[in-house]
């Protein structure tokens, strides 16, 4: 048992190491030049296709990549040609939410609402689209093949080019029952 506190230390130690890889990462990125920038994307898009989790998946939840990101236009539109179901994030304004919202089509971006960040996301009154993660599949405790609303796989553009287990996209929390399906 740890004595009171040092949880807590540790935390937020975690947190400021966490914040300081990707404010790290964020100046790589930023420093590479436009051209090696998508020449990279590339090559990271075609390793994500062509692995087997990405090839299984029905239901794929991705994020809209920054222009100081790995890109993602490759994978969405891969995601459509494959016949698989697109989700991406819509932010809650001044919370902590987030749901995944089912596009239509990789055209279905251009329809999509800037916000104050500059991310692209649906609009806050559409309630049309299938939300991937209502009733808070993300964080039930059935096992997974109850779950079959919930996204296959979770690819963000930040944590991609990651590599800190050997595969993109793998984050210290690879145990984790959440993130079982983000490459």
């Amino acid at each position: 048992m740890e004595p009171p506190g040092e949880g807590g230390d540790m935390a937020a130690a975690l947190r400021a190491a966490k914040r300081a890889l990707r404010e790290e990462l964020r100046q790589r990125l930023r420093a590479l030049g436009a051209a090696e920038k998508q020449r990279q994307s590339r090559l990271l898009s075609r390793k994500v296709i062509s692995h087997p989790k990405y090839q299984e998946s029905k239901r794929i939840a991705i994020f809209l990549s920054m222009p100081d990101e790995i890109q993602t236009e490759e994978i969405i539109k891969d995601i459509f040609k494959q016949g698989k179901e697109c989700f991406i994030p819509r932010y809650k304004p001044h919370s902590n939410h987030m749901d995944m919202l089912k596009l239509s089509s990789a055209e279905d971006i251009s329809s999509l609402t800037l916000t104050s960040w500059n991310i692209l996301q649906p609009s806050d009154d559409d309630s049309a689209r299938e939300e991937a993660l209502a009733g808070d599949n993300l964080t039930c405790k059935l096992p997974r093949m109850f779950q079959s609303k919930q996204p296959d796989l979770y690819l963000n553009p930040e944590n991609m080019s990651r590599r800190e287990c050997g595969k993109p996209g793998c984050s210290s929390t690879q145990g984790d029952e959440r993130r079982e399906g983000m490459l």
